[in-house]
Order: structure tokens, then C-alpha cells, then sequence
């Protein structure tokens, strides 16, 4: 092997280390081989150069010494990262995450999330996380404290308290909403098969509010989710160079449009907390959480078992007439529901509309359609189609829909006018 030879391979070896644009691999080798005496033959030679260039690869490549080479490797440690908090140190960090519609989903991810986290190791964290509910519902807070082998979590006033088996999730994994993307495109980009997406360093990134960071790309995804549709399409990650946390991230989903963004502003490393940071407040008593379904038997029954007081229909269109009225949970005295169904027959007995309540942040399915005008402050979202038609909209805090048509907990319904939902939505009063 010529010299010219040996330089060749070098080169071939220099781009599977994925070494940043721009490196001269020959010329950083020759200046390490000082010492490679003529009388050598050209196989020691080019092992020498090659040992030679590994040195120079660990010493130039834009990462930590213990950091992985690959982009494959970078994309494990970032996901390890935010799943285990591998390798980081304490901190405080803001974090916005904006989600664009991205194909039907039964629960749309909220458009934007706002986290404020304080963490201070994997069994000490505590996430504030307000989310600007789809469809202009509003917002909503969502706490998690993290303290030792209990997690709680506040919505409101219900607080409830898990026990957690190992680490648990940590608050920038999938326990926050849209998180759960970015990571199973970081899982995605560090696997092997046919699965994988390609994946590839870009260099270094500009700094983010003040950390160096390193550019990871990933490709679309060979076998799309419809889990995770935002996650299809290719994505690019800035990683903060030490400890490689995803600081700023793009991805994209069907049709290569924009369909999540992820910026961390106000990073503050080696952070310290005041005492009562993560302390966990009291849970809400077992005795006013119901479970279970139950049909009641007139209003003033369900009147009786809601924690609120129901929204029911004043008047109904000619030919309907209310029928059988369902709860989730116990009716017992000291315990209170949340969600019912009443469904309403047509003139020959049959369920012709079912309505359905629960509160506003419930996870309720919030069907695309098309914007309906109920009456004066109030619209509502109709999704109309052959043989069913559903109308929703959130009304003083709560989840309403109407459905016509179609097969709901069991019941098979007649199909009414859209006009007839229309009219019974605009009638529901307290």
C-alpha cells in the first residue's frame, strides 16, 4: 500500500466516524505520525495513521470526552437523558412546546404547553405545566411533584398521590404532554432495523441562552406512527453540548409541515431549592373519588349524585322525549360523579340523542368538524357525516356533545336534523 493508498483509507475511515465538516483527516494524522520511520512497511504504517486519527477524533469532535462519536449514539444519550436524567445536574429551566394539528387525533394535543421545572435529581422534581387547551377551551395547570418514591399531581383541587416503582417518569419525558414525540423520535434515531430512521450530526449549533450545543438531524420515519404523527417526518435537535438535553427542537409530520416545536429558555444549571420545594401536598380523600357506572332514575336523582350542577335541556325539539339517564360512579351520600349520558327517543320509543357531560378537562373525544354558531357567545364544533352526526362544545367549564345516529355505550341511535341538536344545545341551562 502507497502512500496515496494510505491516505485514501484514512479518509473512508474519517467519514463513518462522522468527524465535523471541515476536518482535514490526512493532514491532522500526518502531524501525529512524526515519528513512522521510512523503513516500515505500508501496513504499519496505515495502522499507525489510523490509531493516530482515532486520537485526533477523540480530541476535535465537538462532544465530551465521554460522549459518543455517532449520531446514533448522540440520540441515545439524549434520550437517555430525558428519560433518566442521565448525567445531568441539578437545575431550572422554562420550557414552551407548541403543537401544530397533525391528522385526527381523539385527544388533539393541547397547541401550547408551558413548563417551568425544578429539578434536583431524579427522585426530587417538581413541574408547573399550563396547557392552552385545543379548539380555544382555555387553559389548564397541571402540577407534578416528584418527592422520593411518592408523585403527586394537582389539577384543581384533586390531588392524587401514586407510588413510584424505580426512577418513574421524570418531568421532561413522556409524563409531559408532547414530550412523549420528541422522545420516541430520539428512541427511534438510537435503534437498529429497518425502523430506524437516519440520523446525523451537523455541527455545532449557536448557543442557547448560553450553552454551546451540538446539532443532531434525524430523518423520516420508515414505518410512520399514528400514535405519533408529528414524529413521521424529519426533525432536527439542538443538545446541549455536556449533558446533551434537548434544548431547542423542530419536528416535523405528514406532508414535511411543522408539526411541534420545542424551545428551553432560562436554563440554570447546579441549581439550588428552597426547603419545601418538593414537599407533596395532601391527596384528595379516597371517599369523593367514585368509580363505577350507574343509570339513575329521574333528574333530581342526578341532580343529587353530580359534584355540579347538571346542564340539562329546557326545552326539546317536537317528537323527543327524554329517556334513560347514566352515571359514572356511586350514588352513595358521600360520594359524588362527574360524567352522565341522558338519551332521548324519538315518538316510537327508539334513542334517537344521546347527551353527554363531563368537565371541560376531561379526556373526551373532541371530533373535527366544522364551526357552528349554538346561539349568541356560545359555538360549538359539528361533525356530520351519512349516518351520524355529533355536536360538542365546552359550556361554563364543562364537555357537552350531542350525538344522533351511530352506536354509543351500547345504544344504537335514529338519526335526527342537525337543526334538532342545534336546538337542544342551545337550551342547556344550570
Amino acid at each position: 500500500m502507497n502512500t496515496a493508498d494510505a491516505e485514501r483509507r484514512v479518509r473512508e475511515l474519517a467519514a463513518v466516524a462522522d468527524l465535523p465538516q471541515g476536518f482535514d483527516t490526512w493532514s491532522g494524522v500526518l502531524a501525529r505520525l512524526p515519528q513512522v520511520r521510512r523503513r516500515r512497511t505500508a501496513v504499519q504504517a496505515t495502522a499507525a495513521a489510523v490509531a493516530a486519527l482515532a486520537i485526533a477524533a477523540a480530541v476535535i469532535v465537538p462532544l465530551t470526552i465521554s460522549a459518543p462519536a455517532s449520531a446514533a449514539a448522540v440520540a441515545r444519550q439524549a434520550a437517555a437523558a430525558a428519560r433518566t436524567g442521565d448525567g445531568l445536574p441539578s437545575f431550572e429551566l422554562t420550557e414552551v412546546t407548541t403543537t401544530a394539528p397533525a391528522g385526527f387525533q381523539p385527544e388533539p394535543p393541547p397547541p401550547r404547553v408551558t413548563d417551568h421545572i425544578e429539578y434536583a435529581d431524579p427522585s426530587r422534581w417538581r413541574d408547573e405545566s399550563i396547557a392552552t387547551q385545543p379548539f380555544h377551551e382555555g387553559t389548564q395547570k397541571i402540577t407534578q411533584i416528584r418527592n422520593g418514591p411518592l408523585t403527586a399531581s394537582v389539577a384543581g383541587r384533586r390531588v392524587s398521590i401514586t407510588h413510584v416503582a424505580g426512577r418513574g417518569q421524570l418531568p421532561f419525558s413522556p409524563s409531559v404532554v408532547g414530550q412523549s414525540v420528541m422522545l420516541h423520535k430520539l428512541l427511534a434515531a438510537g435503534s437498529t432495523g429497518r425502523c430506524a430512521p437516519s440520523a446525523s450530526l451537523a455541527g455545532n449549533g449557536p448557543p442557547i441562552d448560553g450553552r454551546p450545543t451540538l446539532i443532531l438531524r434525524v430523518g423520516p420515519s420508515p414505518c410512520p406512527s399514528a400514535d405519533f404523527p408529528q414524529a413521521n417526518g424529519p426533525a432536527t435537535f439542538w443538545l446541549d453540548k455536556q449533558t446533551f438535553l434537548v434544548l431547542r427542537a423542530v419536528l416535523h409530520g405528514p406532508g414535511n409541515r411543522v408539526a411541534q416545536t420545542i424551545s428551553v429558555t432560562g436554563l440554570r444549571y447546579h441549581a439550588t431549592f428552597p426547603a419545601g420545594t418538593f414537599r407533596l401536598p395532601r391527596p384528595t380523600p379516597a371517599s369523593t373519588l367514585c368509580h363505577g357506572a350507574t343509570s339513575l332514575p329521574d333528574l333530581a336523582a342526578l341532580r343529587n349524585a353530580l359534584a355540579y350542577p347538571p346542564l340539562i335541556p329546557s326545552s326539546l325539539p317536537e317528537g323527543l322525549r327524554m329517556g334513560a339517564i347514566g352515571s359514572t360512579g356511586a350514588t352513595a351520600s358521600h360520594c359524588k360523579v362527574s360524567t352522565f349520558t341522558i338519551t332521548y327517543q324519538d315518538r316510537s320509543g327508539h334513542p334517537a340523542v344521546q347527551l353527554y357531560e363531563a368537565p371541560g378537562t376531561s379526556p373526551s373525544v373532541r371530533f373535527p368538524g366544522r364551526t357552528v354558531a349554538i346561539r349568541p357567545g356560545l359555538t360549538g364544533i359539528l361533525n356530520h357525516g351519512n349516518s351520524m352526526a355529533i355536536l360538542w362544545w365546552i359550556q361554563d367549564g364543562r364537555y357537552c356533545s350531542l350525538q344522533s345516529g351511530g352506536l354509543t355505550a351500547g345504544v344504537q341511535l335514529t338519526v335526527v336534523p342537525t337543526a334538532a341538536l342545534i336546538h337542544i344545545a342551545a337550551s342547556l341551562r344550570g
